[in-house]
């Protein structure tokens, strides 16, 4: 029907806030929220009862630039990962490695250094896959056009040319959850040592190739041809990488270049595989392992997990210094997203889209409505204070303090920006911008002395404790 309006119209007119507050519309256009958070563009493909429903474009490549279309090419950064954890457990599937013997019985050109940890608990492939492995270097950052990539050995040994230590194992193997993409790199050495084929080259023919990814590639940097049809990448204030395109040699870990909807295809492939369709990348029963928490924790293998029955969801995302993405499914109920944004702020973008396409598609189980509870002031000010961070992402200070007549508060350092915090009617903070939740500790006079930042999923973030 003409001029009927679709759902992605009415997404781009009325994006939601991450977390939802019972009796308050907030809504803002795409174009506000772009601008809000230093974002140039945003491409965005839904899925719908298994299949692609809508993509599309919002916004520019670069500012002034050309309009992102829905098979603009970004890079992926992180959602690389669930990417090679499906080349791991294909070889698992056919018998050449296992995921719970010793990975070292593999890897020809380097081996995981030996230590008391790896004696007592040898490093599987379980580990790897989980973030349970103990291994160092969380990640990377991109890479300088220009000079010589390090190697697969140089990155895992941290000789140069390799920006980053060595990766090793400072902790028990399986004994808790690190995100390490040093881990990740190990993978991709022992994918190649088996298979006798470069990691890149294997990703083409065994997923993209097969499953019509045609703008998606491990090669990098991006060769010229690509380079019409991608976004540049942009930081925190939306200046413009000076490499333009990110550059991450870790491939592995972070360095696919991919496009909303050929990511879509991805994600549907591995749901076909748990519906048990024949001719899938993977059998029912491998990605079911995948798909399973370890030891309860956020992770599967390759990918995070949360939620039971219609809102089970499996889910990545990707962050670099100049793209942020997510990608998720909801297998049971057939539906999922891929949001893929060229800036840095896209970090808050992506999450506020999520809340959104659930709400606009009628996704099952995934918002909250939140009830408010209201405080006085004399109770506000209980919280009022600076936190010293002990534990978590890094050495830093929450801050938390009272503005027009709400509590508001910032962690230092990070991209997130300051703004409102609520109590909720289970006695628990959360913010509008991010899925976290803040939990305080009290003294006798009811003052908070410490508070526990919860990420989603109920995975413990930071700990703080109140300044003296």
């Amino acid at each position: 029907m003409a001029g009927a309006v679709s759902n992605m119209d009415r997404l781009g007119a009325g994006v939601l806030p991450v977390n939802l507050i019972e009796g308050v519309d907030q809504r803002s256009s795409i174009e506000e929220r772009l601008a809000a958070y230093h974002c140039p563009g945003v491409a965005i493909c839904v899925i719908e009862d298994g299949e692609i429903a809508e993509a599309r474009g919002f916004g520019r490549i670069e500012q002034g630039g050309a309009a992102v279309a829905a098979d603009t090419i970004f890079a992926g950064a992180s959602i690389s990962k669930a990417l090679t954890a499906v080349l791991a457990m294909q070889l698992v599937e056919q018998g050449a490695v296992e995921l719970d013997e010793p990975i070292n019985r593999h890897l020809q050109r380097w081996q995981i250094p030996e230590n008391d940890f790896t004696r007592r608990v040898p490093v599987t492939l379980r580990h790897l896959l989980s973030h349970r492995a103990g291994t160092t270097v969380p990640g990377f950052g991109n890479y300088p056009l220009g000079r010589p990539a390090p190697s697969l050995v140089q990155i895992l040994s941290g000789r140069p040319p390799s920006p980053t230590p060595p990766v090793e194992v400072d902790k028990l193997p399986g004994e808790s959850v690190r995100y390490s993409g040093g881990g990740t790199q190990i993978v991709q050495l022992l994918l190649e040592d088996v298979v006798g084929t470069p990691f890149a080259t294997l990703a083409q023919e065994r997923i993209f190739d097969p499953l019509g990814m045609r703008r998606s590639t491990f090669a990098v940097p991006l060769a010229d041809v690509w380079k019409p049809l991608a976004a540049i990448g942009h930081d925190s204030q939306g200046a413009p990488l000076a490499s333009r395109y990110s550059y991450t040699p870790q491939l592995a870990a972070g360095g696919v270049y991919t496009t909303a909807p050929d990511y879509a295809r991805f994600l549907i492939e591995c749901r076909n595989a748990w519906l048990g369709q024949p001719n899938a990348l993977m059998s029912r029963d491998t990605v079911c392992q995948m798909l399973e928490s370890q030891d309860g924790g956020q992770f599967g293998l390759g990918w995070q997990v949360d939620g039971e029955g219609a809102a089970a969801r499996f889910y990545h995302g990707g962050s670099n210094e100049g793209y942020q993405c997510n990608a998720m499914c909801l297998p049971e109920q057939g539906c999922g997203v891929v949001i893929m944004t060229n800036a840095v702020g896209g970090i808050m973008l992506h999450a506020e889209l999520l809340t959104t396409v659930a709400e606009v598609y009628g996704w099952k189980g995934f918002n909250t409505r939140h009830r408010v509870r209201s405080l006085s002031t004399d109770e506000q000010q209980a919280y009022v204070g600076q936190y010293d961070v002990t534990d978590g992402i890094a050495r830093t200070t929450l801050e938390i303090w009272i503005e027009n007549g709400q509590l508001h508060s910032f962690i230092h350092g990070l991209v997130f920006p300051p703004g409102p915090i609520y109590l909720a009617d289970n006695g628990r903070f959360f913010s509008q911008r991010t899925r976290g939740e803040f939990v305080f500790a009290h003294d006798a006079a009811g003052i908070a002395q410490s508070l526990v930042v919860y990420a989603e999923g109920g995975v413990e973030l930071i700990r703080a404790e109140r300044r003296a």
